[in-house]
């Protein structure tokens, strides 16, 4: 079970503060009032609150209580109505969440305001002060429809009973569950939300999703990888076109060798010759490299335009997809042009994965090594789960139950998240996610010849090697990743040679001052960044791995 969190939404007088305890009792919740905890923070109604201070100390003290409510579990929110005008509002209810619009006419939420305040005068509402309340309720709803048509339910409150509508509504969210239609996180960032997906056959409900997010959308424009467009392609199409969205597609050669300008101009002529309009979405339909060179068109084209990640990969799932890192190569590196653009919308459907070669297979479990080495850093726990997880699951390279392979997707895109969510631009923490990729960069730079996860598996076996020479870590911890990686039958020595290498490593973007960044292990799930590692250290451990 996902769901953690319901939070009723909609404007004054839909039912929020009604239903919330029915609901509650129908889920085995606690209810939770966001107005009434601000009254009870000031000592006074929300009229007087607003007379004495103003919206906007209201407003804050809104959005405090309602971060405050998002860190509990098994809660049923009522919101207040004006709630979902603050976007950090939105990145607080979204995770493992389920958010219901409750809705009705505008004179019947007039109504019912007015009978509240003949009943319980200290109910008064700023909203029926003065003249035309109606004509008011029907300026908000109009400037607030955009914001409550991104609910995952709505519902009309008109005339069924509240004991009906509470288990419909149970009844619905409960539905979504057991669909996996609720986010696993959402990743907010100063450049936007991503809400984060990760369930078994979540390609068919794509479109709602997608609908959801952009209530008011006109096309899907999907780029795809040449190999999975005959394989998911009418499936997304048909998800797309059920939800009430035009489609276009494309597909792109696959292999690295698309992540390239010419590429990039090659879609940016489809998308402007085909009219794309700023409300539209461009969507990735395909494993790492689509997802770079889609999101990296999505971001410049008309100024940004929405994305929609839909990883075909193991490794696209959990890593490349989560972050908004977009980009293409340059012959000079890897990823050296590109922006940071956040998909809003990402969704892991790990049934696709049945069709994935075994060695984009292991391509994948590489990038779940790097997180299991980085874990504890990441998240700040005390101890690692996916390493030991790893270390026990046998085969360690299998896909095994749809379930349980989706959870381990989902706790890596939430480890992924929390190091985005800290820090976007990779100016700190999140550097530690390039653990394995200063010279994984430049042994796949260096002719291409490696699939993104090896040339990192064999990177990590480099870094590990490099902690140990300087002390840093004991051999325990590097005999311990190597014996992980051997299982996973992912590459033990790099055949290539040293020169080409080191031209690649001084042209990484990691370079800062002529000077390399380094993610180097300490402990099991414990990294630490060293910009002083010498160069002739760096040659020994890619000698002793098998450079010439």
């Amino acid at each position: 079970m996902i769901l953690e969190r319901v939070y009723l939404i909609g404007l004054s007088g839909s039912g929020k503060t009604t239903l919330a305890p029915l609901l509650a009792e129908r889920l085995g919740f606690e209810a939770v009032d966001i107005d009434a905890e601000v009254e009870r923070r000031f000592g006074r109604s929300i009229p007087d609150i607003f007379t004495a201070f103003g919206e906007p100390v209201f407003r804050a003290a809104e959005r405090d209580a309602l971060a405050q409510a998002s860190r509990r579990t098994r809660v049923v929110v009522a919101t207040g109505g004006g709630a979902v005008l603050d976007p950090a509002n939105w990145d607080a209810m979204r995770p493992r969440s389920v958010i219901v619009h409750l809705t009705a006419s505008p004179a019947v939420l007039i109504e019912r305001l007015e009978a509240a305040v003949r009943d319980t005068p200290m109910a008064e509402r700023p909203l029926l002060r003065g003249d035309d309340p109606l004509a008011r309720l029907e300026s908000l709803w109009q400037a607030r429809r955009h914001l409550y048509e991104q609910a995952d339910l709505t519902i009309d409150t008109t005339s069924t009973s509240l004991d009906t509508l509470a288990a419909h509504i149970a009844d619905q969210i409960t539905a979504l569950d057991r669909a996996g239609a609720i986010p696993v996180d959402s990743l907010g960032t100063p450049s936007g939300r991503s809400d984060l997906y990760a369930a078994p056959g979540l390609l068919a409900e794509v479109g709602t999703l997608a609908r959801r997010r952009w209530p008011k959308g006109r096309r899907a424009w999907v780029v795809a990888d040449e190999h999975v467009l005959p394989l998911w392609g009418s499936s997304v199409e048909e998800s797309f076109t059920q939800a009430g969205l035009d489609v276009a597609m494309r597909a792109v050669p696959a292999g690295e060798g698309s992540k390239a300008l010419a590429q990039v101009s090659d879609l940016l002529d489809w998308l402007l010759g085909g009219g794309i309009e700023r409300g539209d979405m461009v969507v990735a339909l395909g494993g790492g490299v689509v997802g770079d060179l889609a999101g990296f068109v999505a971001a410049i084209v008309l100024r940004g335009v929405g994305l929609v990640q839909l990883p075909t990969s193991l490794l696209a799932m959990v890593d490349s997809s989560v972050g908004g890192k977009t980009g293409v190569n340059h012959a000079l590196g890897k990823n050296l042009i590109g922006a940071f653009y956040q998909p809003p919308l990402v969704v892991a459907d790990p049934h696709v994965l049945r069709t994935l070669p075994p060695r984009d297979l292991r391509n994948g479990w590489a990038e779940i090594v790097k997180h299991a080495m980085i874990e504890c850093t990441a998240t700040g726990a005390s101890e690692p789960i996916l390493l030991p997880w790893l270390e026990r699951r046998n085969p360690v390279g299998g896909l095994g139950e749809p379930d349980e392979l989706a959870e381990l997707i989902a706790h890596n895109i939430r480890l992924k998240a929390a190091v985005v969510r800290a820090d976007e631009r990779e100016s700190g923490l999140r550097r530690i996610l390039n653990y394995g990729h200063t010279l994984g960069h430049a042994f796949e730079a260096a002719g291409y010849r490696y699939l993104h996860g090896e040339a990192v598996a064999l990177g990590m076996r480099a870094a590990a090697r490099l902690a140990h020479r300087l002390g840093l870590c004991d051999a325990d911890l590097v005999a311990r990743q190597d014996a992980l990686l051997d299982r996973l039958d992912l590459p033990r020595t790099f055949d290539g040679e040293w020169e080409t290498v080191r031209t690649h490593l001084l042209h990484d973007k990691k370079v800062v001052q002529g000077t390399l960044t380094w993610i180097l292990p300490e402990g099991p799930g414990r990294v630490v960044v060293r910009r002083d590692v010498p160069l002739e250290a760096v040659e020994a451990v890619a000698r002793e791995i098998g450079a010439r």
